[in-house]
């Protein structure tokens, strides 16, 4: 999708982003490019680069490509050239390129979420863009020149417009949505975890180039790899019941060790030494939202997971929300016109996403635990359906483009 420069006059005023995460980060540094005031607000402490990983597809990267990180962050990630997907036994059942250079212009890489936090945040603090952490939302006022978002705090502050960016249980769409549906659990725990390279040295380097893909009767599991050799891992686990608050809190690693090797033994090189060996653990209840009937209310508009959380089965959360970030301050650069512009932007992006939000529920559909004579069944259609089709159904995704000139 290509766009171009209007003659319209630009957005005047200042705009409260609500999630200094993935996607709000981003925003605040394309409104910055287009010339838009913004204030960040965070609601939790700034903290290092530790926890879990995530896949950037070559859309997302140039997103980040157009800001100028793209270089940064393929530094501090592993390239992910191919998807490769094998059986609990070791054998590959189908392999495809994960969009290619020339194609698309930038590779999909593996990193760790809190690294590609840092790299916006770093760059954000670098252009001067003002950031506030520890900034709690609890509620927000709305009159016809401005709105006013208020924190637990006590503190307060004024803008002509909000944007909630606060992921997946976002208060701003608490506030602005209060009877829009709610993030639903589909059946599934994420885990996973880092292993350092030197556990498996001998790894190919086409294998940590690689997002691979190892489908068992008793679980899914996924590994690949990151900075300096690193490799990142995950396992999607049904689960009839959500963990508790309590439960995600546990990350004690002899306890996630113990039940992750009780699932993955036996399962081919390298799953169990990479378990064993693993650390910087993370587990998560993974939720989605399949549609909301709008993403906008007067001056507020939601973005990413607070609009339209996807499972990461899709491999896309990330990547969407660099989209979001990109187009909507496209947008407001060439229009002054807020009201045009949240209606614009959601009837572009909807279909978009909630045809993405869709595929990863599809997706955790097929990650039940199963006899092992339903998953021979299962390997043979994965051995016919994606090797046929994985490739060209990745085109759609990937092609996707917002051109911003000027």
């Amino acid at each position: 999708m290509t766009t171009s420069p209007s003659a319209t006059k630009a957005f005047q005023g200042h705009i409260l982003i609500i999630g200094g995460g993935i996607g709000g980060t981003a925003l605040a540094l394309f409104l910055k490019k287009a010339g838009i005031a913004c204030t960040v607000f965070e609601a939790h402490a700034y903290q290092q680069a530790i926890g879990g990983g995530l896949g950037l597809a070559p859309n997302g990267m140039n997103v980040l490509a157009a800001l100028g990180l793209a270089e940064e962050t393929k530094a501090r990630s592993g390239l992910a050239l191919e998807n490769t997907f094998y059986n609990q036994q070791g054998r590959i059942l189908a392999r495809f390129e994960n969009g290619t250079i020339a194609k698309y212009g930038q590779p999909g890489v593996g990193i760790l979420r809190a690294t590609l936090h840092d790299i916006l945040i770093e760059a954000a603090k670098k252009q001067g863009i003002a950031l506030e952490f520890e900034k709690r939302l609890q509620s927000i006022s709305c009159d016809d020149q401005h709105v006013t978002a208020y924190f637990t705090d006590g503190t307060s502050s004024t803008g002509d417009l909000l944007i909630g960016a606060d992921g997946v249980n976002s208060q701003t769409r608490r506030i602005i949505l209060p009877d829009a549906p709610k993030p639903q659990y589909v059946g599934l725990i994420g885990i996973g975890g880092v292993t350092p390279g030197s556990v498996v040295a001998t790894m190919s380097k086409r294998e940590k180039e690689s997002f691979n893909f190892t489908s068992g009767a008793t679980g899914f599991f996924g590994y690949m790899g990151i900075e300096n050799g690193d490799l990142m891992w995950w396992a999607n686990l049904p689960q009839e019941r959500e963990l508790t608050r309590e439960q995600l809190a546990d990350l004690s690693l002899e306890h996630i060790q113990k039940e992750m090797l009780a699932i993955f033994k036996g399962y081919h090189e390298p799953i169990e030494k990479m378990i064993r060996n693993t650390h910087s653990p993370v587990k998560h209840n993974i939720h989605d939202i399949m549609s909301l009937p709008t993403w906008h209310k007067a001056r507020v508009l939601l973005i990413g997971d607070a609009a339209h959380a996807v499972s990461p089965n899709s491999g896309q959360g990330a990547s969407m929300a660099l989209e979001d970030a990109m187009y909507l301050a496209h947008l407001l650069r060439d229009s002054g016109d807020y009201a045009q512009v949240f209606d614009q932007f959601e009837a572009h992006r909807k279909p978009r996403v909630e045809r993405i939000v869709a595929e990863g529920r599809r997706l955790s559909n097929q990650k039940e635990v199963v006899t092992p004579f339903q998953q021979k069944i299962r390997e043979v259609m994965m051995m016919i359906f994606i090797n046929l089709f994985g490739q060209k159904g990745q085109d759609w995704l990937y092609s996707y483009r917002v051109q911003w000139e000027g």
